[in-house]
């Protein structure tokens, strides 16, 4: 069975077997929210930290705040209470390290920072991450079991 595959800027769930994927993880941030005791996961490929007005609420996975508050009423949707969802997350890689100045830089370390926030304002346990650095990555969950595999372009693969 094929991967399900989360596009930038999209959040989707999926239950055992499947596996949620998404490429291509530069300044972008993968969040991923899942409950053994429910087997169920969701993540979302989000491009920016903060929502800053109802309309950009209209695509909430672009935004690591909005992202993390429409997961997580979609898993409460489903029965999972907030004591039963834990995170991992990956991403927010420098991809520019050194090449460019100003307000748009460190996207990346923005984009962690606001999922980090967001997770602790929900009471959502982060139980594992790999964040920061300068190179891109793919990521794919596997409901069935909870691993998070991260693939770098460089070839190097963790599991968290």
């Amino acid at each position: 069975m094929s991967p399900v595959v989360v596009g930038i800027a999209e959040f989707k769930f999926a239950e055992p077997p499947r596996k949620l994927i998404t490429y291509g993880l530069g300044s972008c941030v993968a969040i991923v929210l899942y409950s053994k005791d429910y087997v169920v996961g969701s993540m979302a490929h989000v491009m920016l930290p903060l929502a800053h007005s109802e309309s950009e609420n209209e695509t909430p996975a672009k935004f690591a705040d909005s992202a993390v508050a429409v997961m997580v009423r979609q898993m409460e949707t489903r029965g999972v209470g907030v004591p039963q969802i834990v995170a991992k997350i990956a991403g927010g890689a420098d991809m520019f390290a050194g090449q460019f100045q100003g307000a748009g830089r460190r996207i990346g370390a923005r984009n962690i920072l606001a999922a980090r926030k967001t997770l602790d304002i929900f009471g959502v346990r982060l139980v594992a991450q790999d964040v920061g650095g300068t190179v891109g990555r793919t990521v794919e969950f596997s409901t069935e079991t909870g691993l998070l595999t991260v693939r770098t372009l460089r070839g190097e693969v963790k599991e968290l």
